[in-house]
């Protein structure tokens, strides 16, 4: 699970990037902004992380974000925008560059001149690999400046606003939805537009953000150089996390497995009670459009000929969960499986040979994406017999076929995920993620439903 926290943190941080980096001072309309820079200290529980540093120069925006979570390899984040000088002031290129520890990616996205639709091209560089693709949509530095104007406009409060930015990841176009929550003489705290939101954003009355709270645990903080840059380096690594979660007892037959219901013993944010089944989804599948899982990834390289290549032995069915089905054997016999030695990337496991079980599901949402078959990677928990019995955290896919999601294991070379499998949600990973010895949280055992033998 190498990726996992890193990611978890990166996709918390990708929100307020997503507010912090478009709003600006209240003369802006149009045109570009006054230059300048802003500081923002980052902070976990009031422990400082790292920093993000935005610039305005003209038509260009910069942003550089360094930091280090506890439980994390560090990360570095760049990002650069530059935008046409005159009406409409169209994306005219950008690069955006990630390293997690030793893994790095960099995404090139330059304006296909003459073009009237404003397509772009996107250049992707994964360690030493190298593709092409495009990057999907249009941006304009009024589109950027959407959420400010917004508030211009003074919306009542619950008013929400659907926003464009820049997302790299899914290199594309995205969208995301503001709400405002709360207006004062001060200023005003936006939120997220889903009911499951957990940021909060506070800005002053000329919409600068002062502070960007997640979850209540992470934190993003208007500052100035001197207070946002850490003065010292991590030098000793914290305790690791937790790597099992305790069962009663041990489970037998576990790929026979058609439903298990347990009770969590400790204070999380876990229900008191959790069912599982044989093939069951996570809770977000219901509202998963199939479309926003397809199409190259920054840690999906569809395009790419190493990938393309390896596809070419495999066999493909009229039949789309055929398919999915038959894709789960190809990709599990292509790695070999490593505890605790994370390939980094797809086109690095493929050439190593070897991952773990993050490196198999991103493998596996590849392949399955190059094919035209909507797949996402899951993140949760799921049992481990060895030595004493529990949990411990893994990585398995989703993916869409004959019109609904399967949940599958390449790892485990799974058509239907067992009944073990606990998919969590971003909020439950990381507050598991933080439990130390001293914090317990183990699983009762109430039932274990097995398939019925067959009759001979």
């Amino acid at each position: 699970m190498g990726r996992v926290i890193g990611l978890l943190f990166i996709a918390a941080i990708g929100v307020s990037f997503a507010v912090l980096f478009t709003l600006g001072d209240k003369q802006h309309t149009i045109t570009p902004q006054a230059n300048g820079e802003r500081w923002y200290r980052i902070e976990q529980n009031g422990r400082h992380l790292g920093f993000m540093h935005n610039t305005h120069a003209e038509q260009t925006q910069t942003t550089h974000i360094n930091y280090r979570a506890p439980e994390a390899p560090p990360v570095v984040i760049h990002q650069r925008l530059q935008f046409a000088d005159q009406p409409p002031f169209s994306l005219q290129r950008a690069a955006y560059s990630q390293r997690i520890g030793d893994q790095y990616s960099v995404v090139s996205v330059h304006k296909i001149a003459a073009d009237p639709t404003h397509r772009y091209t996107a250049t992707i560089l994964r360690n030493n690999s190298v593709n092409q693709t495009e990057f999907a949509g249009s941006l304009t530095l009024a589109d950027l400046y959407s959420v400010e104007r917004w508030l211009q406009s003074d919306p009542e409060p619950g008013s929400t606003l659907r926003a464009p930015y820049p997302d790299f990841e899914k290199l594309q176009v995205s969208y995301r939805e503001h709400r405002l929550l709360n207006k004062d003489s001060e200023g005003y705290e936006l939120t997220g537009a889903s009911p499951d939101s957990i940021t909060q954003t506070r800005l002053d009355r000329n919409f600068m953000p002062i502070k960007l709270t997640m979850a209540g645990r992470y934190d993003v903080r208007l500052s100035n150089q001197e207070s946002a840059v850490p003065q010292n380096a991590i030098t000793k690594l914290p305790q690791p996390a937790i790597q099992k979660f305790g069962l009663d007892q041990a489970l037998s037959r576990r790929h026979e497995l058609e439903a298990l219901e347990l009770t969590v013993l400790g204070i999380t944010t876990l229900p008191g009670i959790i069912v599982t089944q044989s093939g069951g989804l996570s809770a977000s599948s219901a509202i998963a459009p199939p479309l926003h899982y397809v199409g190259e990834h920054i840690d999906y390289p569809i395009h790419h000929p190493k990938v393309q290549r390896l596809l070419m032995r495999f066999e493909r069915s009229s039949d789309e969960l055929v398919t999915a089905h038959n894709l789960v054997a190809f990709t599990h016999g292509q790695l070999s499986y490593v505890e605790h030695q994370y390939a980094g990337t797809v086109l690095t496991a493929l050439e190593l040979r070897r991952g773990e079980c993050t490196d198999f599901a991103d493998l596996y949402t590849t392949l399955a994406r190059s094919l035209g078959l909507p797949a996402r990677t899951v993140y949760g928990l799921a049992y481990d017999g060895e030595g004493s019995p529990g949990f411990r955290f893994h990585a398995w896919n989703e993916v869409y076929a004959n019109d609904r999601w399967h949940s599958i294991d390449a790892t485990w070379n799974q058509v239907s995920s067992d009944a073990t499998h606990i998919p969590l949600s971003d909020e439950q990973y990381a507050d598991l993620l933080r439990l130390r010895e001293g914090q317990p949280l183990a699983f009762q055992l109430q039932a274990a439903h097995y398939r019925t033998a067959p009759t001979p």
